[in-house]
């Protein structure tokens, strides 16, 4: 079977907490590879705790990167690093980014915090490249593949779909597991033994790592099947594309094949939001992300999966494709009572609020190539407010020398504030401080000095942030 050109990425982050939002990216491990995942290149990359993030101790407890509480290059300068070596790798290079539940969290992560720095946060899908969530793909090895890929099961068929655990499962080391590089090698290698035992299923990841892959998916004939492992069980669904979110356009919509059309077809504008329920025949899903959707003809014994006879199924998706009556209708009722969200308050929470401007992206340009003297003088030139208080932010931390007295009394208050007060990031110096108390007396009681140690240090880590914040 013949696979894409395209070259592989490999990514995954160490934080100081859950929210991507507020939580900072403290390590980030990379690895390029070939199509046959022979790695060609690696990278790994950490930065210092910034001074406003109060890092959660259940978080350093896991990956154990201790050395950021203290020294490191800046956080600016970690992603500028990151930022340039995706570049020049995709300057002769189609490149696919590879995480493991990134979607969800890791590309979130790197697309805030390159805005945070002043750069373009679309790097995994533009300029050609495209991206591809390996949690998606196992969703799908899961439900049709189990006997060529070993999944995890407990008793009560419970499936782990945690990267350790399937690492472990198809006998890769998983010594040193939740460093950023040493993730990445183990989707490597967990990615290699799908090529050799799971192709179709890989294939159909690789095509759905774009967003017009995706819908291709969604079109295929007769129709596709949809496997979802959800609450560590599996679903399986047969399902054709019926609609497409005319002011959302990622947005596309699924039928459910088990359910009649003919019966759909009938039903009201009200009755056809309810579909959308649970249970209910319609999904929507988002095609710009990975989803666990493949041809149903590149499974083998396909009967075995499905609940009602193929012939049905392939009259129902059939009765969907010719009702273009009904597909304008799925399309209309997807716009109604979309869910409206609050304006978001802090920096961090707008980086969809709006794509820069024209003239902002060359005063950005301008902004990354300038001296910091220079820089410290651009800050007024942004039309964009996020920009001109994410610049700011950045000459107070970075090179406070350029800033006023007033400027760095604001810069203070921040910082007390973001360790102090609660607020949507969650994590404050009091809440980190008897957590991590309370996690000292069970550490002392297992006698895990491991653990005891890197307690300590984030105990001497806070305690430094509450002095400078009482300053």
């Amino acid at each position: 079977m013949s696979f894409t050109e395209d070259f592989f990425v490999f990514y995954d982050t160490e934080t100081t907490g859950l929210d991507i939002n507020f939580s900072q990216i403290i390590q980030v491990g990379c690895v390029l590879t070939d199509n046959n995942f022979n790695i060609l290149e690696e990278l790994n990359l950490s930065s210092k705790v910034l001074p406003w993030i109060v890092p959660s101790p259940d978080a350093f407890l896991v990956h154990r990167q201790t050395d950021c509480l203290d020294e490191g290059v800046s956080h600016f300068e970690m992603m500028k690093s990151l930022r340039e070596k995706w570049l020049s790798w995709g300057k002769d290079k189609n490149l696919i980014f590879v995480t493991y539940n990134g979607h969800k969290f890791d590309e979130e992560l790197v697309r805030r915090q390159f805005y945070w720095n002043l750069f373009d946060p679309y790097i995994t899908n533009t300029n050609g490249n495209k991206r591809l969530d390996l949690m998606s793909l196992f969703q799908l090895i899961g439900n049709f593949y189990p006997a060529e890929i070993k999944i995890p099961e407990d008793e009560d068929e419970n499936i782990s779909l945690k990267l350790t655990d399937l690492a472990k499962e198809n006998n890769i080391s998983i010594e040193n597991a939740h460093d950023a590089i040493v993730d990445c090698m183990l989707m490597v290698n967990l990615m290699k033994k799908i090529k050799d035992s799971a192709p179709e299923a890989l294939k159909a990841a690789i095509k759905g790592s774009s967003k017009n892959g995706n819908i291709e998916l969604t079109k295929t004939k007769p129709f596709s099947i949809l496997g979802e492992i959800y609450r560590k069980k599996k679903y399986i669904y047969p399902v054709i594309a019926c609609g497409q979110n005319p002011n959302q356009t990622n947005q596309v919509a699924l039928i459910d094949l088990y359910f009649d059309p003919k019966k759909m077809f009938e039903m009201t504008d009200y009755e056809l939001s309810e579909q959308f329920g649970a249970g209910g025949g319609l999904k929507k899903i988002s095609v710009n992300k990975s989803v666990p959707i493949m041809p149903v003809d590149r499974i083998k014994n396909i009967n075995n999966f499905l609940d009602s006879p193929f012939e049905l199924l392939e009259s129902r998706a059939k009765q969907v494709s010719e009702n273009l009556e009904f597909q304008n209708r799925v399309c209309e009722v997807m716009t109604i009572n979309q869910r409206e969200y609050p304006p978001n308050k802090y920096l961090e929470q707008k980086v969809y609020e709006r794509f820069p401007s024209n003239s902002d992206k060359l005063w950005m340009e301008r902004f990354e190539i300038s001296t910091w003297a220079e820089k410290a003088k651009l800050l007024s030139g942004f039309e964009d407010e996020r920009y001109r208080e994410l610049s700011q932010r950045l000459i107070n931390y970075l090179k406070p020398e350029f800033s006023s007295n007033k400027e760095k009394d604001n810069f203070h208050e921040f910082i007390k504030e973001r360790l102090l007060t609660n607020g949507p990031w969650k994590m404050t110096l009091e809440k980190a401080i008897s957590r991590t108390n309370s996690l000292r007396i069970e550490a002392e009681e297992n006698k895990e000095n491991e653990k005891l140690k890197i307690i300590d240090l984030l105990l001497q880590h806070y305690q430094q942030k509450k002095i400078l914040s009482e300053l």
